[in-house]
């Protein structure tokens, strides 16, 4: 299966084995509950995927690499304990806790989740005096003589022989315990997550050109050549962070993270038409401002004569590339107005707002709270930082609201709906400006002698992309639709 429905498999099994009868105990027993062992090649988002589904289901996540490990750490270290036989006291060897299962502990103290995931990368690439300690923890939940605690759900991933030297073949006793899943790259899948993780527009571009170098690994007399998801997102990072700099990108730059001659070469003459190709439309239409390069474009239909299939991909790149940030800063201001919002009501009333010691306590008692979730760990660090501009926003409304003349001062819930209100009178606004930018866009696409496959791509990642796919049912664009049908079809 893909990475997609692998993910999809471990929340289902996640939710199953967490799920209790009205007397408390578990749906599917424990001792029944098999651990996931998710095998598949390097580098295609196994790690990844479990962030996601921790972040999805609101559960704990404790994520080791197994190759660190050495049996005491797994186990713990003995020692020498006393215990009574048949009346005599006799020394015993014991253990202590494991490192892992004490760091489940540790983890559930600081974050107040009391279920969640071990995640055990690299599990069939121990060592040999760890692997039946794998073996037991795969088969009883337990390391040494120490169980996980309830509700703690074991995913295991590991590499294929093909792709690690160091792998250790799994027997069939310990295979038939488990849920095997194994997972293959699926360059479909990725492009709609490269989307959302805002993957530099050539990137996702040339890989609708060439789908075959997504992912390969081919064995030379020189070693393994590959390129993986990973390399690709991690170039892609370095990329919009070189930009900036104006560094030049060529076939031995790629080649840190593109580990294939070939792939490498093709990518950096790629990058190299998709900047000289933005650098020729600029001069030839001027620098944009914001969102407008679409409707520039428009208005110069012979800039766009005579373009290949790639150039008009690169172009289409460059319309999405500015909607899908301007969607999501859109969809972000209207998270932070809803919460706005939220906070507003639950603040003091009208009368005692005006008591400087009422205001002042509201806003340090959610700081604090806010305080506390950061320590824990339980607040992803986009969310404080939402949190930290809405308590920002809503001080510097009451400062304004008190520096007004107390005749005929409306009270202070009114005047913050009123700026709520024309807050999102102006989101309004801008998402049917971007609606517009939109079909700029596909009417420049459309005039294109080789743009059919552009306009495609145009749609797929509009659709994948949430931000803009909502601002787009908010603010209907009609090309969008029937593309959009067409694809589906």
């Amino acid at each position: 299966m893909n990475i997609q429905q692998a993910k999809d498999e471990i929340a289902r099994t996640y939710r199953a084995y967490t799920r209790r009868n009205p007397d408390g105990t578990h749906r599917i027993p424990v001792e029944k509950q098999r651990p996931v062992l998710l095998i598949g090649p390097p580098g295609i988002g196994k790690t990844a995927i479990m962030r996601q589904i921790a972040a999805e289901c609101d559960c704990g996540l404790v994520a080791y690499s197994m190759t660190h490990h050495t049996r005491q750490s797994a186990i713990g270290l003995p020692y020498i304990a006393q215990k009574v036989y048949a009346g005599v006291s006799r020394p015993v060897t014991e253990y202590t806790m494991s490192e892992i299962v004490a760091a489940i502990y540790d983890y559930m103290e600081a974050s107040g989740r009391r279920s969640g995931i071990l995640f055990l990368d690299e599990i069939n690439c121990v060592s040999e005096t760890l692997t039946p300690v794998m073996l037991q923890l795969l088969q009883n939940k337990t390391f040494g003589n120490v169980p996980l605690p309830e509700d703690w759900i074991i995913v295991a991933a590991g590499n294929p022989p093909e792709y690690n030297k160091s792998v250790r073949e799994l027997d069939m006793v310990t295979l038939d315990r488990v849920k095997h899943i194994d997972v293959a790259a699926d360059l479909a899948v990725w492009q709609r997550y490269a989307v959302e993780q805002g993957v530099h527009p050539a990137v996702r571009t040339y890989l609708s050109v060439y789908p075959d170098h997504f992912y390969r690994i081919t064995e030379t007399d020189r070693g393994l050549l590959f390129v993986t998801a990973r390399g690709w997102e991690d170039m892609s990072l370095m990329l919009s962070a070189m930009t900036e700099d104006g560094v030049d990108v060529d076939g031995d730059w790629c080649l840190q993270y593109l580990q294939d001659d070939e792939i490498a070469r093709s990518f950096a003459l790629y990058y190299d038409l998709f900047t000289h190709l933005t650098d020729r439309i600029q001069t030839e239409v001027g620098t944009p401002e914001p969102f407008s390069l679409a409707r520039l474009l428009a208005d110069n239909p012979p800039v766009l004569s005579a373009r290949t299939s790639t150039e008009c991909l690169a172009i289409a790149a460059m319309l999405v590339h500015p909607v899908e940030l301007e969607a999501r800063r859109l969809a972000e201001a209207d998270k932070r107005l809803a919460r706005r919002a939220s906070l507003a009501a639950m603040m003091p009333g009208d009368d005692a707002f005006g008591v400087e010691e009422g205001v002042r306590a509201f806003f340090e008692q959610k700081r604090q709270a806010l305080g506390i979730k950061v320590a824990h760990g339980v607040i992803k660090p986009e969310e404080e930082y939402r949190e930290r501009s809405v308590l920002a926003a809503l001080e510097a409304d009451a400062l304004a609201w008190r520096k007004l003349p107390r005749e005929g001062r409306v009270g202070f819930s009114a005047f913050e709906r009123a700026r709520i209100e024309a807050a999102r009178m102006d989101l309004n606004r801008d998402g049917k400006q971007l609606s517009g930018e939109v079909e700029a866009a596909y009417g420049v696409l459309e005039r294109c002698p080789q743009g059919r496959s552009a306009l495609l791509y145009l749609t797929s990642d509009l659709a994948a992309s949430k931000p803009c796919a909502d601002l787009l049912a908010s603010h209907p664009s009609s090309c969008f639709e029937r593309y959009k049908k067409e694809i589906e079809a």
